[in-house]
């Protein structure tokens, strides 16, 4: 489960590190962000449509399904998360699993150890070379009321063995 991670990696890094084509300049990416949280928006790696290039864009992290009929229906549902077991038969995963999937950049993630009942310490793990690294995402699309559409993806995690 990734329920945090960290991104140093500005623009230009993540597009040398991922071999991206041009990136937009009015594209801004949040600076330093050393506690990703879901519902911020961070950078993300598609296709392009149009060209099948990689392109770099902001998405919501926490995944809302095409099929949601408003925002709040996902309140209480965690979406930043899809377990790669099963994700080919989940409605809520299928779709995105065949057509939308995305690189999620990425410079490190923490993980919690838990100490006792109510304390659980935080561990960050990183590359050894200390370079940016991408995890594997699903996104979709949603048709907010007012027209508009919200971009959104969820990591692809799995078990530990």
């Amino acid at each position: 489960m990734c329920g945090r991670y960290y991104r140093r990696s500005d623009k230009q890094r993540i597009a040398e590190a991922y071999r991206l084509g041009e990136i937009p300049f009015d594209l801004v990416l949040p600076d330093w962000d050393f506690n990703v949280a879901p519902t911020t928006f961070q950078p993300v790696i598609r296709h392009s449509r149009d060209t099948r290039e990689r392109e770099l864009v902001l998405m919501r992290w926490g995944m809302v399904p095409y099929f949601t009929k408003q925002l709040s229906d996902v309140k209480g549902i965690s979406t930043i998360n899809a377990k790669s077991e099963g994700i080919e038969r989940s409605p809520t995963w299928r779709v995105p699993f065949l057509r939308r999937r995305c690189l999620v950049p990425a410079d490190g993630f923490y993980e919690w150890k838990r100490l006792d009942e109510k304390t659980r310490k935080p561990f960050a793990f990183r590359m050894a070379d200390d370079q940016p690294f991408a995890l594997a995402g699903l996104w979709d699309a949603w048709r907010v009321p007012d027209g508009t559409w919200l971009q959104s993806y969820s990591i692809v995690t799995t078990g530990c063995r």
